[in-house]
């Protein structure tokens, strides 16, 4: 996209993910997912899955044609277990094509947090 000659998305080399956070809401059945993916001009698809410890699939959502490099949406797990560990993993695609993909652990435990 490009506003007066300023170019807001490119490809500034491969399509990566550059952070990524999962917080647990304070009912515990649902996650807060942020997702950062380096510039980009052409969309990727990004799929997001919550695993549980066994590995189970337990929330999923997929995101064709994502034109931003911020994602910051809820999940609603299957069945939460609270203390529970899970894992969300990240995957970007184009045309077919894994680019990247990333896991990040954590517990389903609510946190206050401050300046996050």
């Amino acid at each position: 996209m490009t506003i007066q000659g300023i170019n807001l998305n490119y490809d500034a080399g491969p399509l990566r993910i550059e952070r990524m956070a999962a917080r647990p809401y304070p009912d515990l059945t649902r996650v807060w997912a942020r997702v950062q993916l380096s510039p980009f001009e052409a969309p990727p698809n990004v799929r997001l899955v919550c695993l549980d410890a066994a590995g189970k699939e337990v929330a999923e959502m997929l995101l064709v044609e994502w034109r931003d490099p911020y994602i910051s949406l809820t999940m609603h797990l299957r069945h939460p277990v609270p203390g529970a560990s899970y894992v969300l993993r990240a995957e970007v695609a184009r045309d077919g094509q894994l680019l990247d993909s990333q896991d990040t652990p954590f517990q389903l435990v609510f946190e206050e947090s401050v300046g996050d």
